[in-house]
């Protein structure tokens, strides 16, 4: 086969040279055909660029496949331009194998695990004992107005309704709570 394409490419090469210009189908055909007459020496070359022997073997298959769809116009060095065919196909693939580098902020966002680690959890839940602790050990009045502040969402005034104090003393006592806490919690009161 070998022979056969460099003869069928020595006649393309006597038909341009005779001024007959070759069709498109024929120069890709050429080329084709000239790349597997030096396959051998295309992929010797290519290893050595790329060291590796699976993925210059990869990369010629490719470059013949994508010498017979791309148009060509006329090539005076058919080594030098299936070589380079050969190292663009080497480039794509490569650019290919790191698209998670180009990947989106939120793409590499889905990748990330949100969820708080053993150290984090275990300082929650030493927290929520400590919050546990002083919720305990406040007056009944303040439990009632923290919690029905905080966890059950209402409003001051219907607290201050409920529990019969003015709004100011409601701010007092929840204030009072948060800091017994706070204390409880080793942490800072925000004022």
């Amino acid at each position: 086969m070998a022979s056969n394409a460099l003869h069928d490419l020595d006649l393309c090469a006597a038909h341009e040279a005779a001024n007959e210009p070759l069709d498109e189908a024929q120069r890709q055909w050429a080329l084709q055909a000239w790349l597997a007459a030096n396959y051998r020496r295309l992929h010797q070359r290519l290893v050595r660029q790329l060291r590796c022997p699976d993925l210059a073997s990869e990369c010629l298959h490719d470059a013949w496949l994508r010498l017979g769809e791309t148009p060509v116009a006329s090539v005076q060095n058919p080594e030098a331009y299936v070589y380079r065919v050969a190292c663009n196909v080497a480039m794509d693939r490569m650019r290919g194998n790191r698209a998670w580098q180009y990947a989106a902020d939120t793409e590499l966002e889905a990748l990330v695990d949100h969820a708080p680690g053993p150290c984090a959890i275990a300082e929650a839940r030493s927290a929520l004992h400590a919050v546990d602790r002083a919720m305990r050990r406040l007056p009944q009045r303040h439990r009632a107005v923290f919690m029905a502040l905080r966890v059950d969402e209402m409003t001051r005034e219907e607290v201050a309704r409920r529990s019969d104090l003015s709004l100011r003393r409601l701010d007092t006592v929840l204030r009072q709570a948060l800091a017994c806490c706070a204390e409880e919690a080793g942490m800072a009161m925000l004022g």
